[in-house]
Order: C-alpha cells, then structure tokens, then sequence
C-alpha cells in the first residue's frame, strides 16, 4: 500500500487560472496525477479547512477507488514548530498503526514553509519513513518534464539529521526521560513505551522482576532500566546468562563455594549473589537454569540467604532479582522446567514487544546503530530512504539484535557511502528459518507486494551467484529464460 502525506494549502486543489480560462492543478492533485497512490492523508489547518474539503472532493472525482483522509491538525499558528511537529507526530503513529506495512510518501509543495521544513526533518532524521516528493509550477517545467521530483537526501551536499534517540514527552516524568536517553533506549512506540513505563514504576520496590519477550527483544536494556532507576543505583548491576553454564558449574557460579568443594575448587569463590550484595542481579535465559539450582533461587528469594558449596552455613545477601526468559512460562511450568513456586515469588512481570510489533522503532533504531558505527570509525555511511523501507518490512525473527547485526554488517561491507535496499545483509539463517520469518498478517498487508519483493530478492541473488548470466540465473530458480527475461524487462 503506498500512501501520501501533505498538507494543504491556498494553491489547492488549483493554483491558478490560465488567460485561456483553464485551471492548473495545484501540488495535492499533480502528485496525484502524476504518482498511484492507494490513500491519500490530507492534513488540515483552521484556516485550510474549506480548502482541504474541495481537495478532497476533487481527488476522489479524479481518482475513482483513492482513500482520502483528513487528518485535522488544530494549529493557531502554521509558523509554530513545536506545534506542526506535534501534530505530524501525532498524526503519523496512528496512521503507521493502522498501515504498518505501508510505503510512505510526503508531499512537501502545499503548506507554509514551516510545515515543509518540519517534513524534512522528520523523514531526513528517518522518524518518518518517507520518500518526499515536491511539485514544480508548470512555467517551470519544459515540455516532457515532470512537474514532479524527488528529494534525495542521501546526496552528500544535504546535511545529515541525526535521529532522536528518545524523545522525551512533555508529560512524561522529566526523571524517566532523561533516564531512558542517558541509558541510550531508543524507540516511542506505544506497546513499548507503556512497558518502559512499568519498568520504570516498578524499579521503586524491591519485589523481583520477570522479564518475558523473544530473543533479542532487549530484556538486558529492561534490567538495566530498573536498576538505575532503583535506590540501588550506585551498588553493583552483575548480569548473568545462566545458559552459558554447564548444570555442574552454574550453582557455583551463583552462590559460591568452599576450597576443596569439588574437584578442581583450589579456592574460595564468592558467586555472582555475593557480588551483587546490595545491588541488583540480573539472570537471563531462567528457563535455563536446572531445577536443582532453582531450589536455592527460590530460599535466596524467600529468605534473602545463599549456602556456597562446601559450607555448612548459609550467608544473608540483600540483592534485588531480575529475571528473564523468552520460553513460553506456561508451558515451562507445565512441562515442570520451571518450579511453579519459584514462578510465583516473581510478583511482577514485563512483556517485551518483539520489534515487528513496534516498526515504527525501526529507522530510529537503524539510524541509532548507524550512527554509533559511524563515530566509532569515523565513517560518513547513510541509508536510504527504501533501505529503511526494506528494513520496516524484515519480519526480524531475532528482533533488535538482529537489526543491528544486519545495520552493522551491510555498513562494513557497502561498496560506496549510501547503504541501498540492495546493499541490505539480512541474516540468511533467521530470514529463510520457516514459517517463524514470516511476517504476520495484519491490517495493511500486501501479500502480492510481499510476494514481488520476495520474487525480486530471489532473482537478483540468481543473478548474483550466475555473475548477471540470465540462463544460468533461470536455472537455478527453476524458470525459462524466456520468463527470465521478461520479468527483467517488466523490472526495467
């Protein structure tokens, strides 16, 4: 689905008329007449509302099928930037919820000069996930020119925009703000705003936490998040994946033990509880941990007490509890893989959105893991307008992780300084693992849109490992190269 975004303006619907009696089409209609779009968002001031209805008006009596929305922007001022900053911001959430997998388009010709910058800045700084398209007057055109052009602000000559990496809300609290932005979290989705938000209440108390989401979904930035915002901020933050130990090795790794406990135990060794002794502990992957090991979780929760191996005493600790797992706890508990008592002292629990669920995130996050690279090793790498487009439509089984694996590998290997659609190194493993990679279909899907793209990604990696052969490129997938060839054309 592609959709148009623009405001209106005194040269809508018409700019002019000509002394020969005929009416010029203004920006809304030419962008229009020129590009297909499937639905068209007119955002409208005061002082534009008749204005926007006539536009609306003639849009549909032109373009038979075109969805038409007004999308009212209550602006005292159209010179104020906060304001029309707002109102965008307000405005392309809900539509970007409605429409997740749609391709965006700004018209930036209607509206005051204000409204055109803020435009800019929104898509230039990848918030908005738009191609901007702007009109020419027709005395400005020659004969077989369009009227309609594209900006490309991968073109070295335009100033790079670096992306917010949170945004704070006026009505969030100021502590929380500056909190999450001093953390470096990125990301205002609503789901995962609001889970932020828990966090961030419930990091006050000392009950134990249960972090849930998929892999790579950011449990270790949640656990991060409650601890700094915790009274106990300045004691240590000790971070333990307990899938990283063997069932011999991680109930010594948690707890201590005594010299000559086991063989090979050549000396005392307090454990992670004892490290983080009036501070917070944070254990990923709990599902993980053997049922054994769980026990004593379960006495150092209760009791505030651990027992080191080889020792006859037990040791009081104050340590605050984080955990977190991507298994499914039901079935966990059910299965008997995790202790249902144990589930139980865990009072509260988060859920972590995987990152289909909040796209919206994606070019910000992109741009945050590109620019980070960037200043590492002082690169001026870009990515385009349709590689953030092809990044929103990755189903990312492997989430946040997995972008910024694939942001930081296409930037090291891209031929030249702008990272194309093409240029994209999508982890080959999670995006051809099964059912799993596909992405969920929802309001606004396209499944022939989806089905071309995959087409295409197909052929040109034909094409690639046949060195641009088209024979041999038909071969490996199995078709003529008759329709080969006619597929390239139809692509041309």
């Amino acid at each position: 689905m592609k959709i148009l975004l623009t405001f209106t303006g005194f040269h809508d619907p018409f700019a002019e008329i000509s002394a020969s009696g005929d009416k010029e089409s203004g920006p809304v209609l030419t962008v229009t007449a020129e590009r297909q779009f499937d639905r068209v968002c007119l955002f409208s001031t005061p002082s534009t509302t008749g204005i926007t209805t006539q536009t609306q008006d003639e849009l549909k009596k032109r373009n038979k099928g075109l969805a038409v929305e007004i999308c009212e922007a209550p602006l005292k001022d159209p010179t104020n930037y906060l304001g029309i900053l707002k109102q965008l911001r307000i405005h392309f959430k809900r539509i970007h919820r409605e429409h997740p997998d749609a391709e965006y388009f700004i018209c930036v010709s209607s509206g005051t000069p204000h409204m055109h910058a803020s435009w800019l800045m929104l898509a230039a700084s990848g918030e908005i996930p738009a191609r901007i398209l702007q009109t020419r007057a027709a005395k400005f055109v020659r004969e077989g020119e369009s009227r309609v052009t594209e900006i490309d602000f991968t073109n070295p000559q335009f100033p790079q925009i670096k992306p917010f990496g949170f945004l704070p809300d006026p009505d969030q609290n100021q502590d929380f703000s500056a909190l999450c932005a001093g953390l470096g979290i990125v990301g205002d989705h609503e789901l995962f705003q609001r889970e932020l938000q828990s966090a961030f209440t419930l990091a006050q108390y000392d009950s134990p936490v249960l972090l849930l989401g998929e892999t790579g979904s950011g449990k270790e930035v949640f656990a991060s998040l409650i601890h700094h915002a915790s009274t106990r901020a300045a004691r240590p933050f000790i971070t333990v994946n307990c899938a990283a130990f063997s069932e011999e090795l991680i109930e010594s790794q948690l707890f201590g033990h005594c010299k000559g406990a086991f063989t090979g135990a050549l000396l005392n060794h307090e454990g992670f509880f004892k490290a983080a002794d009036g501070g917070t502990i944070f254990l990923d992957e709990l599902g993980e941990m053997p049922l054994a090991c769980q026990a004593k979780l379960l006495r150092a929760l209760q009791f505030g007490k651990i027992q080191r191996l080889g020792d006859s005493r037990e040791t009081s600790v104050n340590v605050r509890v984080i955990a977190a797992t991507n298994v499914d706890i039901k079935s966990a508990v059910e299965s008997k893989k995790l202790r249902k008592d144990l589930y139980f002292r865990f009072q509260a629990t988060i859920h972590i959105p995987a990152l289909r669920d909040r796209r919206s995130d994606i070019p910000k996050l992109a741009l945050h893991f590109l620019e980070r690279w960037n200043q590492k090793y002082q690169k001026p790498r870009r990515l385009s307008q349709s590689a953030l487009i092809a990044l929103m439509k990755h189903s990312w089984p492997g989430n946040v992780r997995e972008l910024e694996g694939v942001v930081v590998n296409s930037a090291q290997l891209c031929p030249g300084k702008v990272i194309e659609s093409d240029n994209l190194l999508f982890d080959e493993v999670l995006t051809s693992s099964g059912l799993d990679a596909l992405p969920e279909p929802q309001e606004g899907f396209d499944l022939n849109e989806y089905l071309a793209a995959i087409r295409q990604r197909l052929i040109d990696r034909a094409l690639k490992r046949s060195d641009g052969n088209r024979s041999k490129a038909g071969q490996l997938l199995g078709v003529s190269p008759q329709a080969m060839s006619q597929y390239l054309r139809n692509r041309e």
